[in-house]
């Protein structure tokens, strides 16, 4: 995330967004594995969700977490419907502190 957030800062975060959050730089739990990059149960990576529009309005066809990062060897992270239940945005990132 180092081209939006600097590496080592301490950032504020709104708490469980609502509404779109599409293009926004989310923070994400998961509940089951580690996130590859970081180590961590917790990433931070901007959202992209591509839907779809069904009968019942719309449906998520695929979200992606991706890093804004100088760092070549980040990865998108691609959340299926399967693997939609273990991933949880917690909030939505709003600045750094100086």
């Amino acid at each position: 995330m180092n081209k939006i957030i600097p590496n080592g800062a301490i950032c504020l975060f709104r708490l469980n967004p609502g509404g779109s959050r599409n293009g926004k730089i989310v923070l994400v739990e998961c509940a089951e594995v580690q996130d590859d990059d970081s180590g961590s149960r917790y990433t931070v990576k901007e959202y992209q969700s591509l839907k779809i529009d069904t009968e019942d309005g719309w449906q998520h066809q695929r979200i992606l977490l991706k890093p804004r990062s100088y760092n070549p060897n980040m990865a998108t992270l691609e959340i299926s419907s399967d693997d939609e239940h273990r991933y949880r945005v917690v909030g939505e990132f709003l600045g750094v502190i100086d």
